[in-house]
């Protein structure tokens, strides 16, 4: 073989290219896993929005008509859908003497119809509006 022969070998063509295809792969990966963070966190964002905007209005509503249900919500986001459990706080879980009737623990899921493993829950205190004694 000539020693002034100019190129690559085969070999050195097939290691330069196993590299290229192995570094390929690892940016596709990235490049998966990326997309998969981005669609977690929209859900998350979207279905924090959301169960903010219920849980007002479930407090707007009343404290008296506060109870467990379920629903949908509208336009834009259509897919998404919610779901509250109402249960009152006695004196032995809060600690707080004569509470009876005035607290209830709201407990409000939000998640998408096309991914049910995708579960936003959001749980709050609502406080009975208390009326002043008149003479005080």
């Amino acid at each position: 073989m000539n020693a002034s022969q100019n190129g690559f070998t085969l070999l050195e063509v097939m290691v330069a290219v196993a590299i290229i295809a192995m570094t390929f792969v690892s940016l596709l990966g990235s490049q998966s896993q990326s997309i998969s963070i981005a669609g977690i966190s929209r859900f998350e964002t979207n279905a924090a929005m959301l169960a903010r905007q219920k849980l007002t209005e479930l407090q707007l509503e009343g404290f008296d008509v506060l109870s467990s249900t379920s629903g949908d919500f509208d336009d834009a986001f259509a897919d998404y859908t919610w779901q509250t459990e109402v249960r009152e706080l006695y004196e032995d879980e809060t600690g707080i003497t004569g509470i009876e009737g005035m607290l209830k623990l709201v407990t409000l899921e939000v998640s998408r119809y096309e991914d049910e493993s995708q579960v936003f829950r959001l749980r709050s205190v609502i406080m009975a509006e208390i009326e002043p004694i008149e003479g005080e």
